[in-house]
């Protein structure tokens, strides 16, 4: 009976060892069945709804987490990762009319942004990745707090990067294809 205890506990052991935690910003990929976790608590700051106004539009973005998103490898590796996703809506306050709104989505992979490089707990890199219908266009921005109050952040350095498939994308070049998002710095401001 006590080898059987002692097998047990080994092999209890041995399995939270494998189960290995990082914290959400490190650069090391956590072995198979590990979790990048937001130990730092950075993820509840971003959450919500937050807006902003530049050049006659008014640009609301939501964001939300994930945690312990689970994903998986043809490999048959896997790991867990707490996830920040984010969708937007874009008005054109001239007109009143939305020129994009995705804020209807709920399913994770369907949100086209997301939090892909982790700043000096100050700024953050977001990536967006459109739909099919939009060559999968791709761009990165940077939300920065503003130290001096909470509830607002600051959205800059709007960057195209480059196109999964440029060859069958109808619209020629990527800065042809409709982007929606802002293409400068301006302050967004968290609603209630």
């Amino acid at each position: 009976m006590k080898n059987l205890f002692k097998l047990l506990y080994f092999i209890l052991f041995a399995l939270n060892a494998s189960c290995q935690t990082l914290p959400l910003n490190s650069l090391e990929t956590p072995n198979t069945g590990g979790y990048l976790k937001d130990m730092d608590n950075v993820l509840p700051h971003w959450v919500g709804t937050w807006k902003g106004i530049s050049n006659n539009k008014e640009y609301t973005f939501q964001f939300t987490t994930f945690p312990e998103h689970l994903y998986t490898f043809p490999s048959g590796n896997y790991y867990y990762i707490d996830e920040l996703k984010g969708k937007f809506k874009v008005v054109d306050l001239i007109t009143n009319q939305v020129l994009y709104n995705d804020l209807m989505v709920v399913n994770f992979e369907d949100y086209k942004i997301e939090l892909s490089g982790y700043g000096n707990n100050i700024g953050y890199v977001f990536s967006f990745r459109d739909n099919e219908a939009h060559c999968y266009n791709y761009a990165e921005f940077t939300l920065l707090k503003n130290p001096s109050n909470p509830n607002q952040i600051n959205y800059a350095g709007f960057e195209y990067k480059g196109l999964l498939d440029a060859s069958g994308c109808q619209y020629g070049q990527q800065q042809n294809i409709p982007m929606f998002l802002p293409k400068v710095t301006l302050t967004l401001t968290r609603q209630p």
